[in-house]
């Protein structure tokens, strides 16, 4: 079978729509190349592919921040996504359109902590955050202490088990915005772009969430593992 731009693997594929998203599907494509060379070799001239002395850096979704609520923060700021989004390159970006830090719509705490958002096709919405640390009505759920907890948080719950309070030391809080909210939402983004760009789920919420998790678990691993080998 001839290889085709059409089926070229994700990550060739997110590099090249990321940096021309306008081109059309059959431009570029290495078999017109190919064609033209062996046009002008039948009249004696010979080509070569020039190679790019460098790549210029792909453009990234446009990020926005809005002002927080008073008495609330944005932990991640827009650097911050910047940074971690160009770490992580064109797989994670491509078709994402854009990442806003915005105010968030619950005005007392609650117990199901909803911190960020995909909504499709292709924005990601991370609200603002109550300075710490976090007074919640408890108990949380099992799922919701435990990232908390790997993120670093320290938990401590009340005797009446009613409230929880949530501490968050140096900057935990801001790596748990990046990783925990931010790149488990790219990771839903992930399954939405790669099957059809749909509006509606593409998969069963609980196999999304799987995903999610693993996706941002991941990412976490990478970039510490590079941060200590860059130190």
């Amino acid at each position: 079978m001839s290889r085709s731009k059409h089926t070229r693997p994700r990550r060739v594929l997110a590099a090249s729509r990321v940096r021309a998203p306008d081109e059309p599907r059959g431009r570029g494509d290495p078999s017109d190349r190919r064609t033209l060379f062996r046009e002008l070799k039948e009249l004696g001239i010979h080509a070569e592919l020039a190679t790019p002395v460098g790549e210029v850096a792909a453009p990234l979704p446009r990020v926005v921040c809005r002002r927080p609520r008073k008495g609330y923060h944005h932990a991640a700021g827009k650097a911050d996504i910047q940074a971690i989004l160009r770490f992580f390159g064109e797989q994670c970006t491509y078709g994402l359109r854009s990442v806003e830090l915005v105010q968030g719509q619950n005005r007392r705490p609650e117990r199901r902590l909803l911190l960020g958002r995909l909504m499709v096709p292709g924005r990601i919405v991370l609200f603002d955050l109550a300075h710490p640390p976090w007074r919640i009505p408890g108990p949380l759920p099992e799922h919701d202490e435990e990232r908390l907890a790997r993120a670093g948080a320290v938990i401590q719950i009340d005797s009446g088990r009613s409230y929880v309070t949530v501490a968050w030391p140096d900057e935990t809080l801001r790596d748990y915005m990046l990783f925990d909210v931010l790149m488990h939402e790219v990771g839903h983004h992930l399954i939405q772009q790669y099957k059809g760009k749909r509006t509606l789920r593409v998969a069963r919420t609980k196999d999304h969430e799987a995903f999610a998790d693993r996706f941002a678990y991941k990412c976490r691993v990478a970039y510490q593992r590079q941060r200590n080998v860059s130190a």
